[in-house]
């Protein structure tokens, strides 16, 4: 069975999953390839890395082909920011939840990884958003978690990355919001029954969606989300996903014996060995 990826690689990087420079990816509406695309969970090539960093993200771009996902949040004054979690504490030199800090404080604060501290500030989206647009190689998944849709997209169309972009929804409600926030952008939905497909075939319309199949489910579900015309996204995270459950090697099994299009990894870099080897 073919597997779709939506993405346009340059010649080279259809004969060499560890091309680089020579990517060129146009948007998420492209022909099949042979392999999933590996997406980079927090932009980080390693957990040892710094998640949600935009001087990460550079190093993640350079060594790939990866798409990269990244978290969104907002500060007390509405800025939104990359953070994966509620407060600051875990991944910054501060404390407190971001809801309560404004943009100053936020800019005071540094990111920490598991070595300690770094010079680096937590990256507004918007500057993330303006490296991206500078980089027509560049894609981003987008787990939007709390901000609006509309706010989440507004800044997408305004930098032209529709077309590089997959947004997350875990609802119902978010993904309605975000079909209509943009209607160019690949918006993802959480599949965990057959009758998900349905209902988010009939919102969705004649646009092409994203389903977001947990790692766990019946091999059937994939091939049901496959058939369904949906971009077929899973991944290899554990409990915390800070790490991932899956080897790179079962990840690159899976991803040979299931219709996957995207696959999610906090090890792109061995995941991308590993389908190099078997793919």
């Amino acid at each position: 069975m073919k597997r779709r990826i939506f993405i346009v690689y340059g010649l080279s990087a259809l004969m060499d999953l560890s091309c680089t420079s020579s990517v060129l990816a146009q948007s998420l509406t492209a022909p099949m390839m042979s392999h999933p695309l590996i997406c980079a969970h927090r932009g980080w090539t390693s957990p040892s890395g710094t998640e949600n960093s935009l001087a990460e993200m550079r190093r993640t771009h350079k060594a790939g082909p990866f798409m990269m996902e990244i978290d969104l949040a907002k500060d007390k004054t509405g800025q939104i920011v990359l953070l994966h979690d509620l407060d600051v504490d875990r991944t910054t030199t501060g404390h407190g939840p971001l809801a309560e800090l404004n943009q100053k404080a936020v800019q005071k604060l540094r990111l920490r990884n598991s070595s300690g501290p770094t010079g680096e500030h937590i990256p507004a989206y918007s500057d993330v958003l303006d490296w991206a647009a500078r980089r027509p190689d560049v894609l981003l998944m987008l787990d939007i978690k709390d901000v609006p849709p509309t706010d989440a997209l507004k800044p997408v169309r305004h930098q032209s990355l529709s077309g590089r972009v997959v947004v997350l929804t875990f609802h119902e409600k978010q993904a309605r919001e975000a079909f209509e926030a943009d209607p160019n952008a690949l918006v993802s939905v959480l599949v965990t029954k057959p009758d998900d497909l349905a209902t988010y075939r009939k919102i969705s319309g004649t646009r092409r969606f994203a389903a977001y199949v947990p790692q766990n489910s019946d091999p059937a579900l994939f091939r049901a989300a496959y058939e369904a015309g949906a971009v077929v996204i899973t991944d290899l995270l554990g409990p915390t996903a800070i790490v991932d459950a899956v080897s790179p090697d079962e990840g690159a099994q899976r991803a040979k014996a299931l219709p996957i299009d995207i696959l999610v990894t906090n090890t792109p870099l061995q995941l991308q060995s590993a389908l190099r080897k078997r793919l």
